[in-house]
């Protein structure tokens, strides 16, 4: 009896150091999925940072060149009028000053 009482004893502690190296597999496992998940997590991060970054420079560079444009063509257009009113100064400047001239001193325009 003593000895299926010890063969009892040996076959739990021998179940209890299987148990305990499964347990330790495990845990190794478990670390080792942490580990590769963090270092998914932190690609997909910097992937999604970089499309994120690349994203911006493209807009960046499209406002960039619409402002660009737009600016022409305010310019152009004050060019324009700058021009307009260069030519009614040089097609009226003499009726102008003779206008201003007689409504400063009180005369008839």
């Amino acid at each position: 009896m003593e000895t299926e009482y010890i063969d009892l004893v040996n076959r739990i502690i021998a179940a209890e150091h299987t148990a305990q190296e499964i347990a330790r597999e495990a845990q190794e496992k478990q670390q080792s999925l942490d580990a590769d998940l963090e270092r998914d997590i932190s690609h997909m991060r910097e992937d999604y940072f970089a499309r994120a970054k690349h994203r911006i420079e493209t807009v960046e560079k499209a406002e960039r060149k619409s402002a660009e444009e737009d600016i022409a063509k305010l310019d152009q257009r004050l060019k324009e009028a700058m021009d307009k009113v260069e030519r009614a100064y040089q097609q009226n400047k003499d009726q102008w000053v003779d206008t201003l001239f007689l409504r400063i001193v009180g005369g008839q325009s």
